[in-house]
């Protein structure tokens, strides 16, 4: 592989902090091309561009976002009234959902009006005050989802966890120039099982499946972990004996990733609701 060079299909986005950087770096990766029998497009080809639009999204030195032209399509769809329309309305705004804070708070209610896996499913849709209310909110939502900036090597992370009845929800940051910068969101709805554990469990099974999601970017990095529930602020102390299964199997998985367990109090910590 190359340095700063991000390969997808017949798609290639070389990531330089200087025009003297970038030469390098184009050099480097036209000196490969003929090994792999692959040739490019001069005529077709974006070079030295302070933004790029990549593969649905607008990528500049700040960080990553979704492309405005998509975001207005799709913002100004009207009200699906058939059970496919739905889908497609729900699909199109999923693509985009790692930037938004809290996706299932609108989107649960949304998917609960298209059961089933019918294809081609035209049935009308009834739309109820309460769920229009939400179809409102995810499109505001959308149009004003977040720019996630670029991960920089060594910053402190931090990662906020939260969990309600019925859902699991985090939110990864890093700490650079002492301003917390957003990496992604995550949130993932209970299981009807999870959804009879007891709060400790819910939010124990949060902070497992939030660090499992985010592993990828929090191995062999100083990372603190925030929850409103103070008794996991204790869970790394207790003797294993006194847990179950479950919670044994989570919380050595955590541990591999971060002890550093720290607690807020709720009004500063929504990411789940």
């Amino acid at each position: 592989g190359v340095n700063n060079t991000f390969v997808y299909l017949d798609d290639i986005c070389i990531a330089s902090a200087s025009t003297e950087e970038q030469s390098k770096h184009l050099a480097n990766v036209y000196q490969q091309l003929p090994d792999h029998n692959l040739t490019i497009s001069i005529a077709k080809s974006i070079l030295g561009v302070p933004a790029l639009e990549f593969l649905g999204h607008i990528i500049t030195q700040d960080g990553i976002q979704p492309l405005p032209n998509r975001v207005k399509t799709i913002t100004d769809l009207k009200l699906p009234t058939t059970a496919k329309d739905l889908k497609r309305f729900l699909a199109m705004v999923n693509f985009y959902r790692p930037f938004l804070k809290n996706p299932l708070l609108h989107q649960a209610p949304l998917f609960n009006m298209t059961p089933g896996n019918k294809r081609n499913d035209h049935s009308p849709r009834i739309w109820t005050k309460e769920n229009l209310k939400h179809y409102k909110a995810y499109k505001e939502d959308l149009a004003k989802c977040m720019l996630l900036a670029h991960p920089t090597p060594n910053a402190q992370l931090s990662l906020w966890i939260d969990a309600s009845d019925y859902a699991a929800g985090a939110a990864l940051h890093q700490v650079v120039n002492n301003t917390l910068q957003p990496l992604g969101f995550f949130q993932r709805k209970f299981t009807k099982a999870e959804q009879r554990y007891s709060t400790y469990d819910r939010e124990l099974t949060a902070m497992y499946l939030a660090i499992r999601h985010f592993r990828f970017m929090l191995e062999g990095r100083d990372c603190h972990v925030y929850t409103d529930h103070k008794p996991l602020t204790f869970a790394f102390h207790q003797r294993l004996e006194k847990a179950s299964d479950r919670q044994a199997r989570q919380l050595d998985f955590i541990a591999q990733i971060t002890t550093g367990i720290r607690h807020v109090f709720g009004q500063q910590n929504d990411v789940s609701h």
